[in-house]
């Protein structure tokens, strides 16, 4: 097998296990960088979502159950149907078929980094957004390439100011949620996983030994070893949209 063969094969491998972990509601158990976004992302969740909410580029929808039990209506759009239940098929770059002001809580995870005009994924989300919703978007800054060729940015908290400020989103919390420990162990994670977890006798093994030894042990410390302060992996940020004409 060729260098190339054995890349292609890992990456199906690595979809497949994604599919499979989010098709169980596990996702967050891949990695320590899954793990600790989960959490941040979860706990937005919690004290933000409300009313009509947006999964804006919602993949394969593994935050969709959790956004139900505090919205009271929940849209998911992405450029493709990869969790057989999007309800629109959008890109949020130009999102013409959804009204102004028709949201009033957006979820934007992972998404930013694929998009080559962020820039007007922001307006556009910004758009949507009723006066004083909130938008929760996450964002890699430590990452490898994913998604070949549509992998085009990495982001800073001060890049994430510099695309609220002009759409009218006044930042209330920008996190970092993983540290450099979080980067190099995801990458182990998922080799291990995509690899020894897919042989049947000892894939329980595996599984275990991952979320044990390599997502929840490591998240004790990732805090200290991590530094992310100094190398974020990814960052949560939470805004409100404070500056529009639009009436509800």
């Amino acid at each position: 097998m060729g260098r190339n063969s054995l890349l292609d094969w890992l990456r199906i491998r690595r979809r497949g296990l994604e599919d499979a972990l989010t098709a169980r509601g596990k996702a967050h158990t891949l990695s320590l960088e899954r793990y600790r976004l989960h959490r941040a992302i979860a706990a937005a969740i919690a004290e933000h979502a409300q009313g009509d909410c947006l999964d804006a580029g919602s993949g394969r929808s593994p935050y969709k159950t959790m956004l139900q039990k505090y919205a009271e209506q929940v849209i998911s759009i992405d450029v493709e149907d990869r969790s057989g239940d999007t309800d629109m098929l959008a890109d949020i770059q130009s999102m013409p078929q959804i009204h102004d002001a028709s949201f009033d809580t957006i979820l934007c995870s992972q998404v930013l980094e694929h998009v080559p005009r962020p820039w007007d994924a922001m307006g556009e989300l910004a758009r949507v957004l009723r006066k004083d919703g909130t938008l929760i978007l996450t964002v890699p800054h430590l990452s490898i390439i994913h998604e070949a060729p549509h992998d085009y940015y990495r982001y800073t908290r001060f890049g994430l100011a510099a695309l609220c400020e002009p759409c009218g989103l006044e930042i209330k919390k920008i996190q970092a949620t993983g540290g450099l420990g979080c980067f190099i162990l995801h990458g182990i994670s998922a080799g291990l996983l995509s690899t020894l977890g897919g042989i049947p006798l000892i894939r329980w093994v595996v599984f275990s030994f991952n979320y044990l030894i390599l997502v929840r042990l490591p998240d004790l410390f990732e805090q200290l070893i991590g530094m992310p302060q100094l190398y974020p992996c990814d960052y949560l940020l939470v805004a409100t949209r404070v500056d529009t004409g639009d009436s509800d």
